[in-house]
């Protein structure tokens, strides 16, 4: 059922006095059984981790790999797992892995000093200086006086400096230079361009601090207030964000499967922030549902249905008699025909087959109200409102769930010119229950 604001439920105060006499309501049995499902996920991954740094402390660090991951699994969300799997695979000289598990609990937790270290360490140590330095000056941007950011800082400055003297025929002229990732390293082979594209992506991740309203022009068009994104930045700024998640979901579901398990990659009520949860309130979904065995899928499963718009989507909802069950995230259309305990008529999740979940999932809510309506999430950003790594995780955790896509969703394909999001709608979601 959708959330709504009680007439008859108590005001929310502005008075703190008036406010603590109050008696609060208790929270919903969805919210309770979330909580009780997030703490018991919590506890396990510690278990895990503390496991993982037996053996860490005996330098038996594939096996402390192998138990950070199966806790980086049990609970995504806790930036010390995610770290103790960097400092392990940068001993196992896995430095790529190494900056990406940091890359993760930056994105967790921004203000994380230690994840941009370990982050800038990693990428030093694979002699990819200018990313090293870059993420070197972002986390001083968060602790100017961090003691450990500012000799890293000043070994990989170093180092770029005594590179361009060794190397003073390949060094190209200083406006070029200036370039990300323009310079790159002679013991390794030359990055595509779409990779560096990727890295200067990733690099921009930071969201403006405050939450602004929106600014309209004469005839009513969107004034950017931190610059308006191109469609290129757009297209590196989610491609970067999701392959990120993806990589990691991947190996989470590798581990899994040599494992014997049926648990999904991901516990999908973890890639909510707490504030989001308040929103969820599908009876039976948001917990690992094993997969199915024998399911009967439709003939044309996976087949491409090429570009669509929401009404014709529709008519591949729960309640479909050729069984073909399609959703949408962030305009990649998803066959989930392989899930009917999830996505047939008697499923959790039956109201949002056939739609459009994009929305939803930016704010936390998992009703049907939610799905189907469509706005530019870079205004969102642009106003200080950022969860698209949210969203990106989604879009990963569907694709390393159903596979490739079958399909695009037509008002995504022209995401510039939708409206800016009713950021109104986020924070009801937040302080009505």
């Amino acid at each position: 059922a959708p959330i709504k604001v009680d007439a008859k439920a108590p005001p929310v105060f502005t008075d703190p006095d008036a406010k603590a006499s109050a008696k609060a309501p208790p929270p919903p049995p969805e919210a309770q059984s979330a909580e009780v499902a997030k703490a018991e996920a919590q506890a396990a991954a510690k278990v895990l981790k503390e496991k993982g740094n037996e053996h860490f402390k005996k330098n038996e660090l594939e096996e402390a790999l192998l138990v950070y991951t199966e806790a980086a699994q049990t609970y995504n969300y806790d930036v010390s797992i995610w770290l103790n799997r960097s400092i392990c695979n940068r001993k196992l000289q896995n430095f790529e892995d190494a900056a990406t598990d940091a890359e993760i609990a930056q994105e967790i937790d921004p203000s994380n000093v230690k994840a941009y270290y370990n982050r800038a360490l990693a990428l030093q140590l694979s002699e990819k200086w200018e990313e090293s330095l870059k993420v070197c000056k972002k986390g001083l941007e968060r602790q100017a006086d961090n003691k450990a950011l500012l000799q890293l800082k000043a070994e990989v400055t170093r180092s770029i400096a005594e590179s361009k003297a060794a190397c003073p025929g390949e060094m190209p002229a200083p406006k070029v230079a200036a370039k990300p990732n323009s310079k790159k390293e002679p013991k390794e082979p030359k990055e595509p361009k779409e990779k560096a594209d990727k890295d200067k992506a990733v690099s921009k991740l930071e969201p403006p601090e405050p939450v602004l309203k929106p600014q309209y022009g004469a005839n009513g068009e969107y004034l950017w207030q931190n610059g308006k994104p191109g469609e290129k930045e757009r297209y590196d700024y989610r491609t970067a964000m999701t392959d990120m998640f993806r990589a990691k979901y991947e190996e989470l579901k590798q581990r899994a499967e040599a494992a014997k398990s049926k648990r999904s990659t991901l516990q999908t009520d973890e890639i909510y922030q707490p504030e989001q949860k308040q929103g969820l309130v599908l009876s039976g979904g948001h917990r690992p549902l094993e997969r199915p065995d024998n399911v009967d899928v439709p003939p044309d499963y996976q087949s491409p249905v090429g570009l669509l718009t929401p009404e014709q989507l529709e008519e591949y909802g729960s309640d479909n008699k050729g069984r073909r069950y399609l959703l949408s995230v962030y305009g990649d259309i998803f066959d989930v025909s392989d899930r009917p305990d999830k996505y047939d008529p008697n499923g959790p999740y039956a109201s949002l087959t056939g739609r459009d979940l994009t929305w939803g999932l930016f704010a936390g809510v998992d009703t049907v109200e939610y799905t189907n309506k469509f706005y530019d999430l870079f205004k969102a950003r642009d106003l200080g409102k950022d969860k698209m790594a949210g969203v990106c995780s989604w879009l990963a955790w569907y694709t390393t769930e159903y596979g490739t896509p079958v399909g695009k969703l037509e008002p995504w394909q022209r995401e510039s010119e939708l409206p800016a999001p009713p950021l109104e709608e986020i924070e009801e979601v937040c302080s009505i229950m």
